[in-house]
């Protein structure tokens, strides 16, 4: 087998030494809750790829690392923009979470083959790249593993950061740590940025000001084709349907208070209740039986809707339909936003010409969740009153509640085109670097 590449790296003695101390420390400190977390595709994530990756090893490949199912699905219009730019290349698809492997398998489903990405040790992830030979590491937002970067950096792999953004909880968190920061990022050859402020952030950071751009945000990009795929259902467009999505514990109790006064003004509205973690399905439930509501599990149905009399709320258990029951949807809440989590996704209800309420935790999409309040197009709701209050105005005024919709399909047209954007420029890099492969990075964890 052809020897890999070394190219040269400046030597961090300090920084490398601390890092791999800590990492070992709380590995050998937290390793059975570690093992617990990644028990499954363990084989995987100590370096031991599967068959299918033998046999693709002398492709051109794309390794694609996708932080979440938001993280998956977002990208997944990137990895069809630089297909396109690039078509000789094939895609390989790497998850943190058995979640994130389902979603990419429907979203990305030619992709060569699907992995879990490798704990972050150096003899891991250098057994990993020398396998799979990548020529390009694209990560998305900030997930930044540093002997990952090191030894993709001593590889010549040119990095990219796509999608890049810094919340203003992990800058505070990320300047206490700057002297280490700085040694990570300047291993980094391109970062794409969300927003301006996103852009400055990483600057301060350390990263070198030449190699920052902005293209905007990816998830408005989400959505285009969703339309053309609506959910298998016997729904009309005349039934009441209100979504409570990505949800986290502490909301399900509010939506569940609001939705049970909704039902005295309109008794035939439906919820789709869809936490955001589908291994939290059972607590759901249990608080659903406590409270005596009557409900179904989605994946026990044949078809979203059985029959036009359904008075049941439907608990979403599946990977892949949000974006789908929102398409159905009158009324959409995207939570994570009423508790202290960062909040979620509103730009997939948004792309399908929706009004999103969304409650005061937004640090994640502090920006767009801006815009959406200044033009109408979506409203925070900080409480049981406001959101129950919120929802019987719209629901009494819809051409309001459509006005909302129309505004907020506007402002994701209006944002559209970072994945064509950053296709380019990760093909650029590739001419630049006179290179024949691309790992595609996406992120880690179940955040958006």
């Amino acid at each position: 087998m052809e020897k890999p590449v070394k190219g040269k790296i400046k030597k961090f003695d300090f920084f490398w030494t601390f890092y791999q101390v800590l990492l070992v420390f709380f590995f050998s400190i937290f390793w059975p809750f570690f093992i617990q977390k990644i028990k499954k595709g363990l084989k995987q994530r100590l370096g031991f790829l599967n068959e299918s990756i033998n046999r693709a090893r002398d492709e051109k490949l794309i390794w694609a690392h996708a932080a979440s199912v938001g993280e998956v699905v977002a990208l997944g219009n990137l990895i069809r923009a630089i297909k396109k730019e690039c078509p000789d290349y094939n895609f390989v698809i790497s998850t943190l979470t058995s979640t994130g492997q389902a979603m990419a398998r429907k979203v990305i489903p030619d992709a060569r083959a699907f992995i879990y990405f490798p704990l972050d040790f150096s003899c891991i992830v250098g057994r990993v790249l020398d396998t799979i030979k990548p020529k390009l590491f694209i990560i998305t937002e900030t997930e930044l593993w540093p002997n990952f970067i090191r030894e993709a950096k001593k590889r010549t792999i040119p990095i990219m950061v796509a999608n890049g953004r810094i919340s203003t909880g992990s800058f505070r968190k990320y300047k206490m740590v700057k002297f280490l920061m700085r040694r990570v990022l300047e291993n980094i050859d391109l970062f794409i940025m969300q927003s301006r402020i996103d852009a400055e952030r990483i600057i301060l950071l350390g990263a070198n000001s030449s190699t920052v751009t902005v293209t905007g945000n990816l998830k408005f990009d989400v959505g285009t084709d969703i339309l053309l795929r609506p959910a298998n259902s016997n729904l009309g467009s005349n039934r009441l349907i209100f979504v409570a999505g990505s949800t986290h514990r502490g909301e399900e109790e509010t939506i569940l208070d609001v939705y049970e006064e909704i039902r005295k003004s309109y008794p035939h509205i439906v919820l789709i209740l869809a936490p955001r973690h589908v291994q939290r399905v059972s607590e759901v439930e249990k608080l659903l039986s406590s409270r005596n509501f009557k409900f179904r599990r989605r994946s026990e149905l044949s078809s979203p809707f059985q029959g036009n009399n359904l008075k049941q709320i439907i608990l979403l258990d599946t990977i892949g339909e949000l974006t789908h029951f929102y398409a159905l949807a009158r009324i959409v809440f995207v939570g994570g936003s009423m508790v202290p989590v960062g909040g979620h996704n509103i730009l997939e209800p948004a792309s399908l010409g929706k009004g999103v309420l969304f409650g005061p935790y937004m640090d994640n999409f502090e920006e767009i969740a801006q815009s959406f309040i200044s033009k109408g197009a979506g409203r925070v709701v900080s409480n049981r009153e406001e959101l129950l209050n919120s929802i019987l105005k719209l629901l009494s005024n819809p051409e309001e509640l459509e006005k909302m919709g129309r505004t907020a399909l506007e402002i994701v047209k209006a944002h559209k085109g970072a994945a064509e954007k950053s296709a380019i420029l990760a093909k650029n890099l590739l001419k630049k670097n006179g290179v024949n492969s691309i790992l595609f990075f996406l992120g880690k964890g179940e955040k958006n």
